[in-house]
């Protein structure tokens, strides 16, 4: 609400009210199809309670950076959107991410203490099992880790969603409109490579959503509260208790939180082509496995929509608030442990050989996170690392974009 309330106050004061005697003039066929937001019509990123009229459509690409903390992730999803109106109260949408870019700094320099999952943490069958968490994750791209096999240069497959809008009521000046709609995310990667490169969760999400809108003062104000069902992903822990002769197997899990969110927004029409746009989107994780540095997210975005002849237009700013304070210095979890992810799997393996732990070596996971404890005196192989007592962390770069262009056929 921090970038919504001014924002209301401004357009109310400067914006000039329509002239009560002043006839409006009629709006050409193409005006009646609503403008499209990220996902359905809508504002930026939060629905609103108009549908596509029955039979008409919006087609178009999008482009949407976000920062999400902790792991200082940027993430660049170009999609394919489309929207239509499938009778004059109902509205189905949908969207292919047909290209996503995870870029995650350099963990040797930055958070985390340990990259993502999926972990195999091999201890000694004497030792107690370190308490966790041992990691962060941000819970869209759990697996995001900068070792997967996918580059900017490439296609990196993303979500497919497909979902409907239906409008229960009309918005008006002496009362509001209400809307009801929802959708399912399937994962068009599930393989860890893929992953590791930021394609998504690898589990399918159920999201259900209800959206109320008020006309005041020439404005639309939008709220928009939604509850998201996420799936089970599909690689979790392994924690191996292990001596020279064998290991026992513990697999854990991975439970990604399901979340609430809940948005409030604001559209005032400048001209039958433009209209400014404010919203704000506070996220709530509710349960799922402990992580170090939970973010509750709050998404401020200011932006407009236009419209030429057939064209539409949606365009924003975004600012990633909610994130952990940069440069606060905390305990490693597995503090002293080797990293041994960089090393090849024969060096990896001698290593545990020497540990006096080699019946795990025929329980590991390719590319799974290998960590275990440090032998005395026994030279860490290329690759490894050592993991240190303290880390810092870092939240930079909370900036980012929505750009949209739709195109209504007829």
């Amino acid at each position: 609400m921090i970038l919504v309330a001014p924002l209301v106050f401004l357009l109310a004061v400067v914006a000039p009210a329509p002239s009560p005697s002043a006839a409006p003039s009629p709006d050409p066929p193409e005006a009646v199809i609503p403008p499209p937001s990220i996902l359905g019509t809508g504002l930026l990123t939060l629905h609103d309670t108009r549908t596509l009229p029955r039979g008409r459509f919006l087609l178009g690409p999008t482009l949407h950076n976000r920062d999400r903390d902790p792991l200082g992730i940027d993430v660049f999803d170009y999609a394919l959107t489309g929207s239509v109106g499938v009778t004059p109260r109902v509205e189905a949408y949908g969207s292919l991410v047909f290209s996503r870019v995870v870029v995650v700094p350099d963990f040797s320099h930055t958070w985390p203490a340990l990259p993502p999952p999926p972990l195999d943490l091999v201890l000694p069958d004497t030792m107690a099992v370190p308490e966790r968490p041992y990691y962060a994750i941000v819970p869209a791209f759990p697996f995001a880790n900068g070792r997967g096999d996918q580059r900017f240069t490439e296609f990196v497959t993303g979500d497919l969603i497909l979902g409907g809008k239906v409008r229960l009521r009309a918005p008006e000046e002496q009362r509001a409109g209400f809307a009801v709609g929802g959708e399912i995310k399937v994962p068009l990667k599930r393989r860890l490579t893929a992953l590791q490169s930021g394609a998504g969760t690898g589990g399918l999400d159920l999201t259900v959503r209800g959206i109320a809108e008020k006309r005041f003062v020439g404005m639309d104000i939008v709220t928009s509260a939604a509850f998201t069902l996420v799936g089970g992903a599909p690689f979790g822990d392994r924690l191996l208790m292990a001596n020279p002769q064998g290991s026992a197997i513990v697999d854990e899990p991975l439970r990604l939180p399901s979340r609430i969110e809940v948005g409030a927004g604001v559209r005032r029409a400048f001209s039958p082509g433009l209209s400014l746009i404010g919203e704000a989107v506070a996220t709530v994780e509710v349960y799922g496995a402990k992580t170090l540095d939970r973010v509750s997210p709050l998404d401020l975005l200011a932006g407009f929509q236009g419209r030429r002849g057939r064209a539409r237009l949606t365009a924003g700013i975004l600012y990633a608030g909610g994130s952990p304070p940069s440069g606060a210095v905390r305990p490693s979890p597995l503090a002293g442990f080797v990293d041994l992810s960089g090393a090849s799997e024969s060096d990896a393996r001698a290593y545990l050989e020497r540990a006096g732990l080699g019946g795990a070596a025929e329980h590991l996971r390719p590319r799974a996170q290998l960590v275990t404890p440090r032998v005395a005196g026994a030279a860490l192989p290329d690759g490894a690392r050592l993991i240190p007592d303290t880390y810092t962390v870092v939240s930079e770069h909370q900036l980012g974009f929505i750009v949209l262009l739709a195109w209504a056929p007829f």
